[in-house]
């Protein structure tokens, strides 16, 4: 899937930054071992910076608006009464606020079909 692509590339790009820090401790003159003890130091925790980079991925939002999908399908389709009934509030609610302001449009909103409505006058005889 995507996001084991994503996630290897995330893991691949950390460890390629821990590799050339590692290879600048190693021009630097230290041994190997200390090379690549002073480029973890420098970096870093890893698996933070991995947590860290992912939390500023605009994908994390989306995985998580995905799981609350699932997590409230499954729990809807485990309480099917609740189900129900939330969503013919949902749907009565959401036709309520159609025709209000369908008939709120129509009535005060809309621009009437005149070229200069400003000097439309109405007369009435009592």
């Amino acid at each position: 899937m995507w996001w084991r692509r994503r996630e290897r590339d995330l893991e691949r790009e950390v460890r390629s930054h821990l590799e050339l820090e590692a290879e600048d401790q190693l021009r630097n003159g230290l041994p190997p071992e200390k090379a690549r003890l002073a480029a973890q130091k420098a970096f870093g925790n890893a698996t933070l910076v991995t947590e860290e980079i992912r939390a500023m991925s605009a994908w994390t939002a989306l995985d998580r608006l995905a799981q609350d999908l699932r997590y409230g399908l499954r729990t809807m389709g485990r309480n099917r009464g609740f189900a129900a009934v939330a969503i013919l509030t949902l749907a009565l609610g959401i036709g309520a606020n159609t025709v209000i302001f369908s008939v709120l449009n129509a009535v005060e909103l809309r621009r009437l079909p005149v070229r200069d409505p400003q000097q439309l006058v109405a007369l009435r005889h009592e």
